[in-house]
């Protein structure tokens, strides 16, 4: 089994959550008019740490636990204290074509199929976040605002994984690197596959772009069924992933715990969970790297 993958965790102290909190946002603001201007702050504890979270996230983690006492902050309080933390980082985007910039992650009835997953209670079904926009974010950030118990999210290194599948059979990385039809359910106008691979080489390893339902539903829109080659190496993909979660840095998102990741990087998923008399409640944003914040 390989080294299980142990994150970087930072905690915000009460004194810069405070400053945190200087930009506030309405309560009733809709999902997709949170302000996405830089949060510029002149608070060295917030610098510091938002130069360590980045140099942590660009370093062999590739993620990392961000902690804030929930003790006298309200829901909303958390949320615009993450998301003001997080836009001093990145720059946020919209995580659908409807324009959500902030995206509740709960379980929800006849949830729609672009978010068969987040608003579910399904374990397992490792992937990439935005494998359907225009342009793959290049981090997310999972915050709770509920007591947790079970549903801890995994995150993975696709680098390991490649490594691991290309001991099993060099030719499925090669069937993952080629062009792929992604559907990208509607979330691009005018659009309804995208290629695009799964594995993508970069000087610092791969990207990753994953969501298999997709992968098989764009071949289904296009009436061509999956290749053998293809099929075999996700099957094998989905194997070495399934192990590979056994090692997988495991994060409990409870009330005030936060998880920020490498998007392009990190493959992940979750434990199970069943709710009970409470829900399971988290916040999702997503950001690219730009301008000041990529330095």
């Amino acid at each position: 089994m390989a080294n299980e993958l142990k994150l970087p965790e930072f905690t915000i102290p009460n004194t810069a959550a405070s400053a945190l909190l200087a930009r506030s946002v309405a309560a009733d603001t809709p999902l997709d008019k949170w302000p996405t201007e830089t949060f510029r702050t002149a608070d060295p504890e917030i610098s510091t740490l938002g130069d360590e979270i980045l140099a942590a996230i660009r370093g062999d983690s590739g993620g990392v636990v961000v902690r804030v006492a929930p003790e006298g902050l309200d829901d909303h309080d958390i949320s615009t204290l993450y998301w003001n933390f997080f836009t001093a980082l990145f720059h946020p985007v919209p995580q659908y074509s409807s324009g959500e910039l902030i995206y509740p992650v709960e379980v929800k009835s006849g949830a729609a199929e672009t978010s068969h997953y987040s608003n579910s209670s399904k374990a397992g079904g490792y992937h990439t976040d935005g494998t359907l926009l225009p342009e793959l974010p290049d981090v997310a950030f999972l915050f709770g605002l509920s007591a947790a118990t079970g549903g801890e999210t995994l995150l993975m290194d696709v680098n390991s994984l490649v490594q691991q599948l290309a001991e099993i059979n060099p030719a499925h990385v090669d069937e993952l690197s080629q062009p792929v039809p992604f559907d990208v359910k509607g979330q691009t106008a005018g659009v309804k596959v995208k290629r695009q691979p799964v594995f993508t080489h970069t000087g610092n390893g791969y990207d990753l772009r994953y969501v298999r339902m997709y992968i098989e539903q764009g071949f289904a829109a296009e009436d061509t069924p999956v290749p053998p080659g293809l099929l075999a190496a996700l099957d094998e993909f989905d194997k070495v992933s399934s192990s590979a979660a056994e090692s997988a840095a495991d994060v409990l998102l409870e009330r005030g715990v936060g998880l920020l990741w490498d998007n392009r990087r990190m493959l992940h998923g979750r434990r199970p969970f069943q709710e009970s008399t409470a829900s399971r409640r988290l916040r999702r944003i997503y950001g690219v790297q730009g301008d000041a914040r990529a330095h």
